[in-house]
């Protein structure tokens, strides 16, 4: 059985990655460059995650989980030989198995 809402903690204001520090942001609303609206966003230059805050608290983390693969996958520079498609595919797999992983 899934957690309850209760039991996700507060997301955390800042984490650690292979390139530093990078500061969580929560936002009512969040838009791509291209306009379309998402739960959350990497900004590589800023070291920023946005989250958007209209996401369910199970949501914000897997955005999370999800946002901090893709930091990963570009502070190691894996990225750079990846289409979007795959860049996509493999932060949605690993926020699954860290979603899995800390909330049973």
């Amino acid at each position: 059985m899934p957690p309850s809402p209760k039991s996700f903690p507060p997301l955390p204001t800042t984490v650690e990655a292979p390139g530093g520090t990078i500061a969580i942001i929560l936002k009512p609303t969040l838009r791509h460059p291209d306009g379309t609206e998402c739960w959350g966003m990497f900004d590589l230059a800023n070291r920023t995650i946005e989250i958007a805050t209209t996401a369910t608290k199970r949501h914000q983390w897997r955005t999370l989980f999800h946002e901090l693969t893709h930091a990963a996958l570009d502070d190691s520079g894996i990225s750079q030989g990846m289409t979007d498609v795959m860049q996509e595919t493999l932060c949605e797999c690993i926020a699954t198995a860290r979603m899995r992983e800390r909330f049973g």
